[in-house]
């Protein structure tokens, strides 16, 4: 997790006017949200303007709970929704969704789709958002969301893991993925998914 923070947070330094921007992370119970906590801190130490919005509490005694307490004690957790999308002036925001991995299996409800709803009203508006791994919502195998269409995140960049999932070759799958960087981990890239997406 911390590995990816790392990674993560170094490509999102490299593609936005990091020094002007601030970085709200929606993150979700799971790891996916705790990859989320983990970016926000990371970004922080670098001194740059980021907050976790939390969605949903994580788990207690799970790898998420760990970073959530971490970047708690360094104050960059808010409740979401917001009060305010825009803090200290209107500096450009960029929007990281952390709600969802690759583990759901179900239609997003309650809080997280409206999460999903919301990031999906300010992508529209022209507020980019970058997934972690993948767009919350979406199935990793199918790369259709699981809920109605409207129901996964749209994002500009999708940062994931190791290797782009199986999904994301599907038509219409870019629609919700955006541009696809797979993020090495440390872990071995099995070439076959990248023969998936040729």
């Amino acid at each position: 997790m911390t590995h990816a923070a790392v990674e993560c947070a170094a490509l999102l330094r490299r593609r936005v006017g990091a020094q002007t921007s601030q970085f709200l992370a929606l993150c979700g119970s799971g790891n996916n949200g705790g990859d989320g906590y983990a970016i926000v801190r990371t970004l922080a130490s670098h001194g740059l303007d980021a907050i976790a919005l939390q969605v949903a509490p994580p788990r207690t005694g799970s790898d998420a709970a760990t970073m959530c307490a971490s970047a708690e004690a360094l104050g960059l957790i808010q409740p979401f929704p917001p009060d305010s999308l825009h803090r200290g002036g209107l500096r450009p925001v960029v929007l990281i969704d952390a709600i969802f991995g690759t583990g759901l299996t179900r239609p997003p409800e309650g809080a997280e789709l409206a999460a999903i709803h919301w990031l999906n009203q300010l992508n529209a508006a022209g507020l980019p958002v970058v997934a972690i791994d993948i767009p919350s919502g979406l199935d990793c195998d199918s790369g259709r969301p699981l809920g109605g269409p409207d129901d996964a995140v749209r994002a500009n960049e999708t940062f994931t893991m190791v290797a782009p999932k199986a999904g994301f070759s599907s038509p219409g799958a870019d629609d919700y993925t955006g541009l696809v960087t797979a993020v090495s981990i440390g872990g071995p890239a099995d070439p076959r998914f990248f023969d998936l997406m040729e």
